[in-house]
């Protein structure tokens, strides 16, 4: 078994990210994929992935939630983060028509870029789509055959 989701992260692991790998470990999980959901936890996320080598891994992208704050800088933060040796794919990415924290027009933006940035750096990506589907399937169709 392989985490692919874990957003080790968050605030609410700050006391204890090492016991959460280590019991990750002991219970059989054969390596973690940490999340990356904006620029700065994207960072965060690569250098707690490289404390862990070949046990865990990284993302860096913008989630959906974050999408408002898709700009040049940002994208050079995540082109820069996709190089390091522990991120392994681009996201977490994509649309959330739920809560839209971003306009579904800000979400669009962020989402095409972040599958431009993937296709041209030949990364996967880590993709979110709650109540999108049909925009979501249209955005990402073109993308399918540039992505691995």
């Amino acid at each position: 078994m392989f985490d692919i989701g874990v957003n080790l992260t968050s605030t609410q692991f700050s006391k204890d990210r090492h016991q959460v790998v280590e019991r990750a470990k002991d219970a059989g999980v054969a390596g973690l994929l940490i999340t990356g959901t904006n620029a700065e936890e994207s960072h965060e996320a690569a250098l707690l992935a490289a404390q862990y080598p070949d046990y865990c891994w990284s993302t860096a992208g913008v989630h959906p939630h974050h999408a408002s704050g898709w700009n040049e800088s940002i994208e050079q933060q995540i082109r820069a983060l996709a190089a390091s040796p522990s991120v392994v794919a681009v996201g977490e990415c994509g649309l959330d028509f739920n809560r839209n924290f971003s306009t579904p027009l800000e979400q669009e933006v962020a989402l095409t870029a972040q599958l431009a940035l993937a296709a041209e750096l030949s990364l996967p990506v880590f993709l979110h789509c709650r109540d999108a589907h049909q925009r979501f399937v249209h955005l990402l169709s073109p993308w399918l055959e540039k992505l691995p």
